[in-house]
């Protein structure tokens, strides 16, 4: 094959193609302050898959020439007694903008200085958030140094353009909506910003400040913010006063309802937490004037609700008896400020006892090590000997149990009375 040709398809040389790609992603490709890169040539060969016959001989010749037509700028560093055997490939000062130029591909210092530009150009948007603002006037000095400019990419300028505006829409979002609904206006697909939602709530973090910032702190929720509850509860309204007690069955009150009462009461002398809806509906059905609140790991309008509540009100959590379960209590006592009481949560033994997984016993540790759960440590140390959670649902307990843990809370009230 002659020169000419050569010349014109150095494009597909699988080894000058390799040691692009492999100074891309080296630090040297990555930091602009980094004036020389050194290859090994065997570890070159397996990248550019030339380590036997044809394809070697092609790679080494490809290389030679590229030396000669590089002015210095790429060069071979040989055996000291033998020429022929080569040690390793080196890129000189000038010798990443020829290497990619060679190539008729962006050199990382060209990317890196329009990932700058990307993000400068950003940062005049009319109408921008002023914290966004400061962010990406940050990521214009990180890009151009080649630093962490993440959840951005360097290497994608569409999917940067889509992050930034939802970023941006993000941040201005008006009122609280289901997270589908936000994500077909803003962009054009109901799913799209729950895929990205790692990514968003990376930058809302890194603008704000805040590691607890998410796209709930904006407005834009998963799941709609309600509690379902049962039992004697009073809303002070604007328009009038809604008694809650009056209802036979479950209801559910959204947290925007919540937050516009004025005043909220109940008469009931305790508050009664159910992890489980069935259990939850069964002691609903008995109307005992016992305050219910259906949750597991509550959200923002149940731990609302129960921050209103309140003080004098005596707490208490139904649970499963398993890891999760306690889990739950500990949550619900370190969101809420209230001190939830256990009730017939003990570790009741199995007939046929499953062991605990790996994550129910990293789940233990981490409850057995939180000053939150002290008064429970007993139980749950009677849950890790056994080596199962045991007969833990709150099913099993049958009408029999429901009742004692109706008459176990009565019986507290009128103790303390």
């Amino acid at each position: 094959m002659d020169e000419g040709k050569r010349i014109v398809s150095a494009d597909k040389s699988p080894i000058l193609l390799a040691l692009a790609e492999r100074y891309r992603k080296s630090k040297a490709g990555q930091e602009p302050t980094i004036r020389e890169y050194l290859d090994d040539y065997r570890k070159l060969l397996a990248h550019a898959k030339s380590t036997d016959g044809e394809s070697r001989l092609r790679a080494e010749e490809d290389l030679r020439r590229a030396v000669h037509q590089s002015n210095g700028r790429l060069s071979l560093d040989l055996h000291p007694r033998d020429p022929k055997i080569i040690h390793s490939v080196r890129l000189r000062s000038g010798g990443e903008e020829w290497l990619f130029h060679h190539l008729g591909q962006s050199s990382p210092t060209t990317q890196r200085n329009q990932l700058s530009a990307f993000f400068q150009d950003a940062t005049e948007t009319v109408g921008l958030h002023p914290e966004f603002q400061t962010w990406l006037e940050s990521l214009v000095e990180s890009a151009q140094l080649g630093l962490s400019i993440q959840p951005f990419e360097r290497n994608d300028l569409h999917f940067n353009q889509e992050l930034l505006h939802v970023i941006q829409s993000v941040l201005t979002w008006k009122e609280e909506s289901l997270i589908r609904y936000a994500s077909a206006v803003i962009c054009g697909d109901s799913k799209r910003l729950e895929s990205l939602r790692a990514r968003i709530q990376r930058a809302l973090c890194a603008i704000t400040g805040d590691e607890s910032v998410t796209l709930e702190t904006f407005g834009i929720i998963k799941t709609p913010r309600e509690v379902v509850i049962h039992g004697p509860l009073t809303l002070q309204l604007e328009n009038g006063e809604l008694n809650l007690g009056l209802l036979y069955g479950p209801v559910s009150i959204s947290g925007t309802d919540l937050e516009l009462a004025t005043k909220i009461e109940s008469e009931a002398s305790c508050c009664l937490t159910v992890e489980n809806e069935s259990v939850f509906h069964e002691l609903a059905k008995k109307r005992t004037g016992i305050f219910l609140i259906h949750t597991s790991f509550p959200g923002g309008a149940t731990c609302y609700l129960l921050k209103r509540l309140t003080h004098e009100m005596k707490f208490y959590h139904f649970g499963d008896s398993d890891p999760t379960g306690f889990d739950i209590l500990r949550d619900l006592r370190e969101r809420t400020g209230k001190n939830f009481q256990p009730v017939e949560m003990a570790l009741r033994p199995s007939e046929e006892p499953i062991a605990l997984t790996r994550s129910e016993l990293k789940t233990l540790e981490r409850l057995l090590s939180s000053p939150t759960l002290s008064d429970v440590a007993p139980i749950l140390k009677s849950i890790l000997k056994y080596g199962s959670k045991g007969d833990f649902e709150q099913e099993s307990l049958g009408q029999s149990g429901l009742q004692d843990v109706i008459e176990t809370i009565l019986g507290k009230i009128e103790t303390n009375h």
